[in-house]
């Protein structure tokens, strides 16, 4: 199977570190086009300084998710420089609250919840369709967990933002299929980020535990496979495969990469 994605132009939000940046990483060396962004100038500064190490055709912008007007900046910069986006990567960080138990939420959490992982996604589908739709070629990727398929009372701000979006992607895949657009959403396990182990050190201290205790109870203990995602070679590649012609007749649905750990079917 030889996969040739070289030059498409690949858009990753929240993409300077963790999950985001490894994508990115991920689809620069298969010789694609690819735009990072951070809502911090120096992390855009940082990570485009170590990829570009990997390739020259990667660039960066700050943006905030929750903020209509810095997604339209990003999209038309993206625009600027690649003259269109092929495949978006909709990547989202932490809400700030989190992790958090549903009635320990205030109503401007939710809020800032629901922009940052279901407007954002929205808005930024509106932003590229037109051009995907003409060229008749897309493909676009919501980033979640699987805890929305298996809810946990600690993430309950991101369970409930995030879920509309696996409905979204079945609604967008019958409004774009005709345009040769997929619209998927991938439902990620355990991936030693700094993000996950920051949310989870926030967790241990919340309960008074060790977070070497905890990480190995709540993460490791739980996946089949005995081991957390590796972002670039597991997640990445799914992507990319995706992304391929061997990826075209698969749209509208959710696909679980997490070592066996939900329990759901």
């Amino acid at each position: 199977m030889n996969i040739d994605i070289s030059g498409k132009r690949v858009l990753v939000t929240a993409s300077t570190e963790g999950i985001g940046k490894g994508v990115a990483e991920a689809f620069l060396r298969e010789g694609c086009n690819v735009i990072i962004s951070s809502r911090s100038e120096e992390k855009v500064r940082k990570a485009l300084t170590e990829l570009k190490k990997i390739s020259p055709s990667v660039w960066g912008f700050t943006a905030d998710l929750t903020d209509y007007k810095s997604l339209e900046s990003l999209v038309s910069k993206s625009f600027e420089i690649m003259h269109g986006i092929d495949i978006l990567i909709v990547n989202s960080g932490n809400p700030p609250r989190e992790p958090s138990y549903f009635f320990e939420n205030s109503m401007e959490d939710w809020e800032y919840s629901i922009k940052l992982y279901l407007i954002s996604a929205i808005k930024l589908v509106n932003l590229v369709y037109e051009f995907m739709k003409n060229q008749r070629w897309g493909r676009i990727f919501f980033l979640s967990s699987w805890t929305v398929k298996e809810p946990q009372r600690i993430f309950s701000l991101a369970d409930i933002s995030r879920a509309s979006l696996i409905q979204m992607a079945k609604l967008l895949s019958k409004e774009l299929g005709e345009f040769n657009i997929t619209v998927n959403v991938i439902l990620m396990g355990s991936f030693e980020t700094e993000g996950a182990k920051k949310s989870l050190r926030k967790f241990a201290e919340k309960i008074g535990e060790p977070i070497d205790v905890v990480w190995k109870r709540e993460v490791l203990s739980q996946i089949p496979l005995g081991r957390t995602g590796r972002i670039k070679e597991d997640l990445g590649s799914l992507l990319i495969f995706l992304s391929s012609d061997y990826g075209s007749y698969i749209t509208g649905t959710t696909i679980l990469i997490d070592g066996g750990m939900t329990r759901s079917i």
